[in-house]
């Protein structure tokens, strides 16, 4: 068979060839996302923002809406949210809102821990009214709505490539608008 030193190669070019080929890759969502067809009516709500007025689901019509479930306690949202922070300093001028809707915690709990590190609207759904109408099972869970008020993405957990991923998302929903091919 071959000497050890030729599997050794081998081996290192298999190696080589993998990681070459995960740099370059594909322009597509992770299958870990899951796109609505045909997308569903967004349940429209209306919660708190932690240190301003109320929003209204429906009043953000016209706009790409990224919504995020989470809480303070919850490690994976630690890690998502940062993300999403970015994201929506990227595209809050293209058409884009992230609002990082709280699953039942108190103001001042969410407050001290988010301090001022996010300037995407922070809604507070202390009784889960709103987890429970989107059935929240597990956080984070994250929901985009398009331009109609519809669902057009799931995405449950945290595994990575968050802002690659949206901006992906957005890029496409954002150009059929562009294009006059909305919905």
């Amino acid at each position: 068979g071959p000497s050890d030193s030729m599997r050794w190669r081998w081996l290192c070019l298999w190696l080589l060839i993998c990681v070459t080929a995960s740099g370059c890759a594909p322009k597509t969502v992770t299958e870990d996302w899951q796109r609505l067809e045909p997308p569903i009516p967004a349940p429209d709500f209306t919660l708190p923002q932690l240190d301003a007025s109320s929003v209204r689901l429906s009043d953000l019509r016209g706009r790409v809406v990224i919504m995020e479930f989470w809480a303070t306690w919850c490690g994976p949202c630690r890690f998502s949210m940062p993300s999403l922070e970015v994201v929506y300093k990227r595209f809050r001028d293209r058409g884009v809102t992230v609002v990082l809707v709280n699953e039942g915690e108190p103001a001042p709990r969410v407050r001290q821990w988010a301090g001022t590190r996010f300037t995407a609207p922070i809604l507070l759904d202390e009784d889960t009214r709103v987890g429970r109408l989107y059935h929240i099972s597990g956080i984070p869970r994250l929901f985009i709505v398009n331009q109609d008020g519809q669902l057009v993405y799931e995405h449950s957990g945290y595994g990575g490539g968050l802002e690659r991923n949206l901006t992906l998302i957005l890029d496409e929903l954002l150009a059929k608008v562009a294009s006059g091919h909305a919905g």
